[in-house]
C-alpha cells in the first residue's frame, strides 16, 4: 500500500474514533450509524459478559445506561495510543480509551472512570470507515459502575 493512501486511511479512521467520543459525550447516540456498520458485532465479554449484535441494540443500549433518565450524567471520552493497519477495504486497529462519567440520582457527586482498549476491525464502506467488529476490554475502574445504569 503507498503510504500517502495508509496515512489518509488511518486519519479516517482516527477521526471516527473521536466522533464516537463525541457522539457519546454530547448524548448523541442514534450517531452511532456513522461509527458502526449496521450489523456490527461489539463484543463486551471481558467486560460485561455481553455480546451486542447491531448497531441499534448497541443505540438502545447507550440510550438506556447512559442517556435521559439514567444515572449518568456528563461524560468525558478520550482515545488515544492508535494502532491501524489496512488491507485494501479492511482495517484493524486498536485505541487506549479513558472515560469518566459524573453520577446522578444516588450516585450525586460521585465519578465513575474506566481505562481501557477497543480492538476493531473495520470495512471501508462507500460512507466511509466503519466499525464491523468490536472488542471492549477494560483495564482499570474506579468508583461505582453502576453510573452507566438505570436507577
Amino acid at each position: 500500500m503507498d503510504f500517502l493512501q495508509y496515512a489518509k486511511d488511518k486519519h479516517e479512521i482516527e477521526q471516527v474514533y473521536i466522533l464516537y467520543c463525541d457522539l457519546v459525550d454530547h448524548k448523541q447516540f442514534d450517531g452511532m450509524t456513522g461509527v458502526f456498520t449496521h450489523d456490527a458485532i461489539q463484543d463486551y465479554s471481558a467486560a460485561y459478559n455481553n455480546v451486542v449484535h447491531g448497531v441499534e441494540p448497541l443505540i438502545a443500549s447507550m440510550h438506556a445506561n447512559l442517556g435521559e433518565g439514567s444515572n449518568c450524567g456528563p461524560t468525558h471520552h478520550n482515545v488515544v495510543n492508535f494502532r491501524v493497519s489496512v488491507e485494501g477495504d479492511t482495517a484493524e486497529s486498536r485505541a487506549h480509551y479513558y472515560a469518566v462519567h459524573k453520577g446522578l440520582n444516588a450516585y450525586e457527586g460521585q465519578i465513575y472512570s474506566m481505562w481501557g482498549e477497543y480492538h476493531d476491525f473495520w470495512l471501508r464502506t462507500p460512507q466511509g470507515w466503519r466499525v464491523n467488529k468490536r472488542f471492549y476490554t477494560i483495564f482499570l475502574t474506579e468508583g461505582p459502575h453502576q453510573i452507566c445504569g438505570r436507577p
